[in-house]
């Protein structure tokens, strides 16, 4: 049940391609940034992969159960630790040090990023982030929307002659799920306004930095929880894996034991030169006195005649 739910969960996060998107921006250095796909779609991946290997060790374990072998019980307890512990590892790196391993959300690297790569040739996915985050949080920029004023896109003129992204501007089809890949200013005039005072109100002003930290945030504890439940899961497993093993072992011991008994019990001999008589029952037997003793009392009256003749 468990493999099947991290597939079911992998899958909902591979197909929410919004949150896959905006994953983009809380990976840090070289190794992470430079993958062609964002955080959060390999970590789908990661998940669904897991979820396939433990549903498919479950399947084992329940054969194996079924079958008590003692062997197949022990590959798959085998199994189950070694992912077990090859979680922990992925899990306490994250927890620990998540710089380590390219996680975070260094705001002077988002700045400096979106001043080299927005609206860059080869950087669409970055852009697309961008724009998404400053449609999703209302927001323009990491801190301000002036960061746009040093950016290539602005210094070479790589897109349309804009002050700001039109994502910054306040959008009427905001509400819209694909509103980052066309926006529709309110008024885009004035949103591109240079004075504050005409701009204001048609123009997102707050950064996106809070916002996208809260998310992150978020984000990462409901990683790290739905790990910890999982490895907790995995642990009464291998418990209950452990005591079936056990279970199996004193049963094929006692089998041994019982087998081995009946070998070393001796066979009763049946003697042949033992003759059985039958026992007269007592009506029989006082049948057979009674007439010994009237023949014996015949004989003796004979006997006596004989003797008072002569």
């Amino acid at each position: 049940a468990c493999g099947f739910t991290l597939v079911i969960g992998g899958m909902l996060v591979l197909f929410d391609s919004d949150r896959v998107l905006l994953s983009k921006l809380i990976s840090t250095g070289q190794l992470l940034t430079n993958m062609p796909h964002p955080l959060l779609y390999y970590i789908a991946l990661g998940l669904s992969l897991l979820g396939l290997i433990l549903a498919a060790t479950g399947i084992l374990g329940c054969w194996a159960s079924c079958m008590h072998n003692y062997c197949m019980l022990t590959s798959y307890f085998l199994i189950i630790l070694l992912v077990l512990v090859g979680e922990c590892g992925i899990y306490a790196v994250p927890w620990v040090w998540p710089k380590c391993v390219g996680l975070g959300l260094d705001v002077l690297d988002l700045i400096k990023s979106l001043q080299k790569n927005y609206g860059v040739s080869g950087q669409e996915q970055f852009t697309a982030a961008i724009d998404l985050a400053q449609t999703m949080f209302n927001c323009c920029g990491m801190e301000s929307a002036n960061e746009y004023d040093t950016s290539l896109w602005r210094l070479q003129s790589l897109g349309p002659s804009l002050a700001v992204p039109l994502t910054c501007c306040k959008l009427e089809n905001a509400n819209q799920s694909r509103a980052y890949l066309n926006p529709e200013p309110r008024n885009a005039a004035l949103c591109q306004a240079l004075e504050k005072n005409r701009h204001e109100g048609y123009r997102h002003t707050a950064g996106c930095k809070e916002s996208l930290e809260q998310w992150y945030r978020e984000h990462y504890l409901v990683f790290l929880g739905a790990g910890l439940l999982v490895v907790l899961i995995e642990f009464m497993v291998l418990l209950s894996t452990i005591l079936t093993c056990t279970r199996i072992y004193h049963h094929n011991q006692e089998v041994k034991e019982n087998a081995r008994n009946l070998k070393q019990e001796p066979e009763p001999s049946t003697p042949t030169d033992i003759s059985f008589h039958k026992r007269p029952s007592s009506s029989e037997a006082g049948a057979y006195s009674n007439e010994t003793y009237a023949v014996a009392s015949g004989s003796f009256k004979h006997n006596y005649n004989l003797v008072d003749r002569a």
